[in-house]
């Protein structure tokens, strides 16, 4: 089976626990042995096999291979993808069943990366996400006096709107959030923009 890397915490000696977003699942792995075996680093792709074992609770992470991207040389874009797959694990720290969305959503990610801005389109993807989630909230409406946004919008965490005396925060301009929103597109962000969006992204999912 495939899944994708999503934190390992090094246990004795070169041993690993490891949790990996499956299709369906998010798997937590023991890998014995680690120093003796290709290195699994988070956001990696691999293709690996669960072993059952009769003397622990944990399953056991066996015949890892990994897959590689097409970006996986370009420093850049691998440290800003590790830096999403960690704040997505967290996001999905108590999931155990999962939809497919979120592998698959991945997966896309990850076939384009080599050819985008990376803070776009984990922007631009992290949109998708929140509408799955049904945490999208395109009606410009401030979370916080809950009150319509009718001029500049600024975003707090989850790329919540709101008012900009309401959070202290300067704010974007409507259209371009709503372009982002609606049709999950960043193009009429400058870098500027899309470089603050990225550090709101950077609060949590």
């Amino acid at each position: 089976m495939r899944g994708f890397v999503l934190n390992t915490v090094r246990v004795r000696d070169e041993d690993l626990i490891v949790r990996i977003l499956g299709e369906k699942e998010v798997y937590t792995l023991y890998r014995f042995y680690g120093a003796r075996h290709s290195y699994i680093n988070v956001g990696n792709l691999i293709d690996f096999v669960i072993e059952e074992s009769p003397k622990t609770t944990i399953k056991r992470l066996r015949n890892v291979v990994q897959l590689p991207f097409k970006f996986m040389f370009d420093l850049d874009k691998m440290l800003h993808y590790k830096i999403f797959v960690s704040l997505l694990n967290k996001h999905l720290q108590d999931v155990s069943k999962i939809d497919p969305f979120y592998f698959n959503w991945l997966k896309d990610i990850t076939d384009v990366l080599h050819e985008r801005d990376p803070k776009r389109l984990f922007i631009e993807s992290y949109v998708k996400m929140i509408e799955k989630e049904g945490r999208l909230h395109d009606d410009f409406v401030c979370f916080l006096c809950e009150s319509k946004v009718n001029e500049k919008v600024a975003l707090a965490r989850a790329f919540l709107p709101a008012h900009e005396k309401c959070i202290m925060s300067e704010g974007f301009e409507k259209e371009k959030i709503s372009l982002l929103f609606k049709e999950k597109k960043s193009l009429l962000l400058d870098d500027n923009e899309i470089e603050r969006l990225w550090r709101i992204l950077n609060l949590g999912f």
